[in-house]
């Protein structure tokens, strides 16, 4: 069966968490100095916002809404009133109009990671993926300050990160998600889709796969946020191959944990028979490329990384393992245009602007490495987890 999806009531918490962050703001709010369009405008608007908030708090959403809306048309700067009038929306799944709601709010205050971050979740549920995922990322680079906002953002992130095939980037936010929460089923089953590179989502899973998701998804998070020893994971992965060791994609995942904790030996051959069972594979390409570079044996790792930027010349991981593989080889000026490809193709992952800077640095061009080196350190504070957790399956340079 696909296991019982929580999105609903994880994203339900999201949007009310946001709105009571907000309560102590909405009566200063209210009495501020008024901006009123119409003669005792400034009455009326104080009437009205005390209604609204007090038909919220009551849970009259309907009432709440009309009254919001009369508010904000008296004082259309008023930020409080925006950004409750999209979390009502947003939580009767009036998701367009909570969006056009949310953009007001950040015309208000451009600089609210919470206000991009709803804005990002609210075309994330109209299925407008290109345009939410920046709005996410954005908002992680401003700081969401309400706990259940950040996790359901940083988790509708790794989702699209999944559905686009950047399986190693969207590892990297399901960590830190496994930080922020408990055990959650979509969260598990995340994991397990993008153990396995499935590129869909919980939600559409298909049913006949559910149970072997689940299974690799609960290694994976207990690995992950539950701390399970290494060798009790490693164990569970052997059982499952012990059954379907005909399956690439779990030579693929078993593999990628041995590279994880440094047994590279046996994830180098692993990895090998997954591409032996799929020769297209493209992420096995790649981690074979990058495990090579990491060992010191980048030129054994050079054929791997080329075959897989053939293959998928648009994936951002196939641009940064080929640019990575060639600086580590000292050919430095095909190096840059591979690093930079993949800068461009995705503008918020760190790695790859650390290794610019690296190459840019071998090609003396200081001013460009120390821009490179400058990003990287920002996007490595604002995203990734903890040094004490595994940041992605992909190594580090």
């Amino acid at each position: 069966m696909v296991p019982k999806l929580v999105r609903s009531r994880f994203l339900a918490a999201a949007l009310v968490g946001a709105f009571v962050a907000h309560v102590i703001t909405f009566r200063a709010a209210a009495l501020a100095p008024a901006q009123a369009k119409t003669p005792g405008g400034e009455e009326t608007f104080h009437g009205l916002a005390d209604q609204a908030g007090r038909a919220q708090r009551r849970g009259q959403s309907e009432e709440a809404i009309r009254l919001y809306l009369e508010a904000l048309r008296i004082r259309p700067q008023w930020a409080d009133g925006w950004r409750n009038l999209g979390i009502l929306l947003a939580v009767r799944k009036d998701y367009k109009r909570a969006e056009a709601a949310f953009k007001s709010l950040l015309q208000i205050e451009p600089k609210s990671g919470s206000g991009w971050a709803l804005l990002g979740l609210c075309e994330y549920e109209q299925g407008r993926l290109e345009a939410a995922y920046p709005h996410l990322e954005r908002a992680q680079s401003l700081h969401i300050a309400n706990a259940d906002l950040d996790k359901i953002a940083t988790f509708d992130s790794a989702l699209i990160l999944i559905q686009k095939g950047e399986f190693p980037m969207a590892m990297s936010r399901l960590v830190r998600v496994a930080h922020l929460s408990s055990d959650d089923m979509d969260l598990v089953t995340a994991f397990g889709l993008d153990a396995l590179r499935m590129a869909t989502t919980p939600d559409k899973l298909d049913p006949t796969l559910a149970p072997l998701v689940t299974r690799v998804g609960r290694i994976e998070f207990e690995a992950v946020g539950g701390g399970a020893p290494a060798e009790r994971t490693l164990g569970a992965f052997k059982e499952l191959l012990e059954e379907r060791s005909d399956d690439p994609r779990l030579h693929y995942a078993y593999a990628d944990f041995l590279l994880t904790i440094a047994r590279y030996d046996q994830g180098v051959e692993e990895m090998k028979q997954a591409l032996a069972l799929d020769p297209r594979d493209v992420m096995a390409l790649l981690q074979l490329a990058l495990t090579y570079a990491k060992l010191g044996e980048a030129e054994q790792g050079l054929p791997y990384a080329e075959k897989a930027v053939e293959l998928a010349p648009k994936l951002f991981a196939c641009r940064y393992a080929l640019g990575w593989t060639l600086y580590r080889l000292g050919k430095t000026d095909r190096a840059i245009e591979e690093l930079q490809t993949a800068v461009k193709l995705e503008p918020s992952d760190s790695r790859a602007h650390y290794a610019l800077s690296e190459a840019y640095m071998h090609a003396h061009r200081k001013a460009d490495a120390l821009r490179e080196r400058e990003i990287f350190a920002k996007l490595k504070k604002q995203l990734e987890p903890e040094p004490s957790t595994p940041s992605t399956r992909v190594p580090q340079p």
